[in-house]
């Protein structure tokens, strides 16, 4: 038990602040939960007047002028994301001196919440964007918490707190993204690569590299005929790009049309030739008969070359992305669950207060042990991307994203 529990728990403080209770703490500094106000002697009535938490720190282990200071100015900060710093002092009791400052109440913490199961997507939203809120506020007047963290992340009635009892000075615009980015990963329940992309749309920033899906590199020169013919082939490779195909299904597989130019090319020069020796044959020794007959067999090849049935024949492009890719597999996601029950409890809210976005469970393959909140169905991307400015604007989801699924 730490002397500073044993010396001060049940001593009153200058401004009649009562310290009730010993919370937690070391030897240097502990946490009381405090009143102020008059006290019944009944130890079954709880004490009158209003609730605090007061932290008390022996001055032998800081700099009392340093501290005292830095609680003056923390006193004068005014931001509904910041815990209030309400009063402070000195005391001493039996030659022993502490600094004390004394905070609002809080009726939960961060660390106590996370302790009872993970956060939904929405709250951890809701905590993150508190967080940013309090630290810009912070950065733009120098200041900065010594610790970001669940236990220092408080709900006072319904609003997230930071707490402040423990700020430090720091260089003007002095970044925060690495504490930020740890603290939201202890937070946030999404997937890796959504909780990256939570944190940069927070933040104001462009996704990370390794966020954004690259496109196929070109093939080399050498390959790419081999590239194009294998393609017409393997439909499912084609169905895994995030956006349909450029080229048009109907004339993707077709048989090139200078083939047909240069056969009739090649027939036009046999009939020129043919037809340039018919003058010159009748004046040798008389087989004029024969040249005619060669002139004919040319003239009836032409309707047989164009003949192939490779113009006609559908076959190989029955398997062609197209059809594939541009199926309506777009999905509108606006909330994420790890039980089914919670989110079809989502659900029937969603749709008792907007029923025009038609909300469902949706389970993916990719996302085993996710239960997802989806908005219309399966759907082409342009719809999709109105359905969600519809959920954002309308407020009933407003980190909504949208995602092709192969189902």
């Amino acid at each position: 038990m730490s002397q500073l529990r044993e010396r001060w728990e049940g001593v009153s403080l200058p401004g009649d602040y009562l310290l009730q209770r010993w919370v937690s703490g070391d030897d240097h500094a502990a946490f009381f939960i405090a009143f102020q106000g008059e006290v019944e002697n009944s130890e079954e009535t709880a004490p009158r007047g209003e609730r605090f938490m007061v932290k008390v720190m022996a001055q032998s282990d800081v700099d009392g002028s340093a501290r005292l200071a830095m609680w003056q100015r923390t006193k004068a900060l005014e931001h509904p994301n910041l815990r209030r710093l309400l009063d402070f002092g000195r005391a001493e009791l039996d030659g022993q001196i502490i600094l004390y400052a004394v905070m609002e109440n809080a009726d939960d913490s961060l660390a106590a919440a996370l302790a009872q199961g993970p956060l939904s997507e929405p709250e951890a939203r809701e905590v993150l964007d508190a967080a940013l809120s309090a630290l810009r506020y912070l950065q733009d007047r120098g200041l900065a918490v010594a610790a970001l963290d669940p236990d220092h992340v408080v709900a006072v009635g319904d609003t997230i707190k930071v707490c402040t009892h423990a700020l430090k000075e720091v260089p003007l615009e002095a970044p925060f993204r690495h504490e930020l980015r740890t603290f939201w990963d202890k937070v946030s329940p999404s997937p890796t690569v959504r909780r990256k992309a939570i944190l940069s749309e927070a933040l104001g920033e462009d996704p990370e590299p390794a966020e954004i899906t690259a496109p196929p590199a070109a093939p080399k020169p050498e390959m790419a005929a081999a590239s194009s013919s294998s393609l017409a082939g393997t439909p499912k490779a084609a169905d895994a790009r995030p956006f349909p195909p450029d080229e048009n299904p109907q004339t993707a597989g077709r048989t090139p049309k200078w083939i047909f130019v240069g056969a009739a090319a090649v027939v036009l020069l046999v009939l020129g030739l043919n037809l340039r020796r018919a003058p010159d044959t009748p004046a040798q020794a008389g087989s004029a008969p024969t040249p005619v007959s060669t002139t004919i067999v040319p003239r009836n090849v032409p309707p047989a070359v164009p003949a192939p049935k490779a113009e006609a024949k559908p076959s190989p492009l029955a398997p062609t992305p197209r059809p594939a890719a541009g199926k309506a597999m777009w999905r509108v996601i606006a909330f994420t669950y790890k039980s089914r029950g919670a989110a079809q409890h989502k659900v029937e809210q969603v749709n008792r207060s907007s029923p025009e976005l038609a909300a469902s469970v949706f389970t993916p393959r990719e996302k085993q042990g996710y239960y997802l909140v989806a908005l219309g169905g399966r759907m082409t991307r342009d719809a999709a991307l109105r359905l969600q400015k519809q959920a954002r604007a309308g407020r009933v989801a407003h980190d909504a994203y949208i995602q092709n699924y192969l189902d």
